[in-house]
């Protein structure tokens, strides 16, 4: 009991403001019981957008210990998205980072981070960003464990264009298994999704280097599909699962 109030009491208390971006707008969503932050660079209302969906975060302290805060640690997204000459971009976070909740909670950034009610909470945000900005359309991507939310949004948004994971989780029962990491029991998985998810238009990059979420990872899943007719996969040299991204990004992202 002692050990929960302290995650709260620290969740709380990093996570009470947000900080500017330039050439951003700050916004801040209630979608369900969540509060979510995101940042958006909108030039012209009425036309798509491209949503960048952050990854798992700060999610744990170590193999054994849940983080207090599963705020990024790192701004690899936000400068992906930053660096993104589209001219609607926004970029969303997950709920719990940066924005406290009273629902927020150590399972919801460990075995339920895709749980049904956070992949409802990220669908909201996501209607309200496409209602806000008059966006007839969106096309969603994600990084790490984004990559699973953006999935998971697209086999269940008819307006989702197209998705795109960078790094991307797309089989959370096959990455668990792979590093021996328990399974994350109340997660949706997009895995079971596939015969949606292969009549989407897709790109996956992965990182020739990523010890994270290997190559065979998403090759293996994407073989899982009947067609490929809607999949591109692209290999960056010498990318790890966290390095390598951003100086390349402007000229992979089209």
């Amino acid at each position: 009991m002692k050990y929960l109030f302290l995650i709260i009491l620290l969740f709380t208390t990093s996570c009470a403001s947000l900080r500017s971006v330039e050439g951003f707008d700050t916004l801040r969503l209630k979608a369900g019981n969540f509060n979510l932050a995101a940042w958006a660079r909108i030039t012209k209302p009425g036309k798509p957008l491209r949503i960048y969906v952050e990854g798992d975060g700060m999610a744990w302290i170590d193999r054994r210990t849940p983080s207090a805060d599963p705020t990024p640690g790192n701004d690899t997204v936000l400068n992906l998205a930053q660096s993104d000459s589209y001219p609607n971009v926004v970029y969303l976070a997950r709920p719990c980072q940066y924005l406290p909740s009273d629902t927020c909670r150590p399972y919801y950034w460990t075995s339920g981070r895709f749980a049904p009610e956070i992949i409802a909470a990220e669908q909201d945000a996501v209607n309200q960003l496409m209602q806000k900005y008059n966006a007839p359309s969106a096309e969603l991507v994600g990084y790490s464990g984004g990559g699973a939310v953006a999935a998971l949004l697209a086999a269940r948004m008819p307006r989702i264009r197209r998705f795109v994971t960078v790094a991307g989780v797309l089989d959370h029962e096959a990455w668990t298994s792979f590093h021996g990491d328990t399974p994350l029991s109340g997660s949706l998985n997009p895995a079971d999704y596939k015969n949606k998810l292969e009549k989407i238009p897709q790109v996956h990059f992965i990182g020739a280097r990523d010890q994270t979420v290997p190559s065979e990872l998403t090759e293996n899943f994407l073989k899982s599909y009947s067609t490929q007719e809607n999949v591109q996969t692209i290999i960056v040299p010498n990318a790890t699962h966290d390095q390598g991204w951003v100086n390349n990004w402007r000229r992979l992202i089209y």
